[in-house]
């Protein structure tokens, strides 16, 4: 059984790592300096073994107000110090009642950061914009760390924050969108289950079967988290172009990602709701979900439904691409004084031996390990029997997409659009037209706040 304080840091950990996609090059990610004449298995031990050799205190900056030392010692810290005894941990939140701050407010301070916790955007935000960001391509070759582990989506994702250039840290989990169902509605009304391998079309289908009254109660066929679902959307649509830093929010795929979510809400007694989550998971009156996946499965040990999921659905004209990733994961900050104790940490996180534990958690690993299908949620007794594979699209991810440190100015904007398209408050041009023009007049105060 999964303990209380780690299903917590779970939940920490998703809504941080938000809108995590990169960059849309299709190319072969570069390798890291020096990838090839890697050094024997023989050196790179020793070399660890003297890195970890004295005791060090690395200090990790997590960007939640609630997150904890006991809470990161739990999921990750513990962990590592059985791999390096040596090894001791100070986190700093942004929780100014317990010593914590903002980033800034930290480095101002005179607090050396070893490891800052980001994903996606806030890369940019907390590391780039701080100027915390350090190159560890040379670290990846010294100790040995085979970035040809990681899957070809994650590699993009990884080397777009350097150029394809460069590296900057070690991912620690993928996390992407799945759709979940509720088999007891299926079998009340007499409808097969979801499939792997489904379009939305024939989703939308299912919706219209499954939306009805009964008993008194009405039951919808289908709600999505619009939230989680845009930024890794299987378009690859980004919101801002990189090279003006102007939203892009009014063009044809944004039409047509909303207009396959709005479809669903114009069918009669399935109107949109804000939040799907007590509707489905605890009232049973929601049939289908399209909801983030693979990485706190709290709801599991809580619902009283019988549930199952399957792959997101896929375009019928992009049947290959599934949902992108997203990628929390570990930077090592130029003002570290322990720079290579720092890596080796986020490094083990990343490694094989780690993943494979973390796994039987249900969190889906971003690198490649053998038979993972065999450990992926092992640990959580109701995760039995359930269709994990379906959880993140490792193999089919859609490819990611750039963005900058200007990102965060843009997504409100995009779903305030969908959620008055939805409510039927605005058609869907205008919606669009006037969310980007907001969004660039938003991009631009904040372009001259740095001035």
């Amino acid at each position: 059984m999964i303990r209380k304080s780690t299903i917590a840091i779970a939940s920490i950990m998703l809504v941080s790592s938000l809108a995590a996609c990169s960059s849309g090059s299709d190319k072969k990610p570069a390798e890291p300096a020096g990838a090839t004449n890697a050094p024997k298995k023989d050196d790179i031990a020793t070399k660890i073994a003297e890195a970890t050799s004295k005791p060090v205190t690395i200090n990790v900056f997590e960007n939640s107000s609630t997150y904890t030392q006991e809470q990161f010692m739990e999921l990750y810290g513990s962990q590592i110090k059985k791999k390096y005894p040596n090894m001791s941990f100070k986190l700093y939140s942004a929780n100014k009642a317990n010593g914590g701050g903002t980033l800034p407010d930290l480095i101002a301070q005179g607090v050396q950061i070893d490891l800052v916790k980001v994903s996606g955007a806030s890369f940019y935000t907390l590391m780039a914009d701080n100027k915390l960001e350090s190159n560890v391509n040379d670290l990846i070759k010294l100790y040995g760390v085979d970035i040809n582990k990681w899957y070809p989506a994650v590699q993009q994702q990884m080397q777009m924050f350097g150029n394809n250039k460069e590296i900057y840290g070690i991912p620690n989990a993928s996390v992407s969108m799945a759709l979940f169902y509720n088999k007891d509605i299926f079998d009340k009304f007499g409808v097969a289950y979801p499939k792997d391998g489904m379009n939305w079309d024939e989703v939308y289908e299912l919706a219209r079967k499954l939306t009805r009254q009964d008993g008194g109660i009405q039951y919808m066929g289908f709600q999505e988290g619009y939230g989680h679902s845009f930024p890794v959307n299987q378009l690859s649509q980004g919101y801002i172009d990189v090279k003006t830093n102007k939203a892009t929010l009014n063009n044809d795929n944004w039409k047509k990602l909303i207009e396959n979510f709005a479809r669903f809400h114009r069918i009669e007694g399935n109107a949109f709701i804000p939040s799907y989550v007590d509707p489905f998971w605890k009232d049973g009156r929601v049939a289908m979900v399209a909801a983030q996946s693979a990485g706190s499965w709290a709801f599991a040990d809580t619902t009283t439904i019988n549930w199952d999921l399957v792959e997101l659905p896929r375009f019928k004209d992009a049947p290959k691409a599934g949902a992108g990733l997203q990628l929390p994961f570990y930077a090592i900050a130029s003002t570290s004084k322990n720079r290579d104790q720092a890596f080796l940490a986020a490094a083990y996180i990343g490694s094989e031996e780690f993943q494979k534990e973390f796994a039987k958690l249900g969190y889906v690993p971003p690198i490649k390990i053998d038979n993972l299908l065999d450990v992926l949620g092992k640990s959580v007794p109701k995760l039995a029997g359930k269709n994990l594979k379906a959880a993140v699209p490792l193999e089919s991810a859609a490819a990611p997409y750039a963005f900058n440190s200007y990102f965060g100015q843009v997504p409100g904007f995009l779903n305030t659009a969908y959620t008055d398209v939805v409510d039927g408050k605005k058609d869907l041009n205008t919606a669009l037209r006037e969310a980007e023009e907001a969004a660039n007049k938003k991009i631009e105060e904040a372009m001259a706040a740095k001035k």
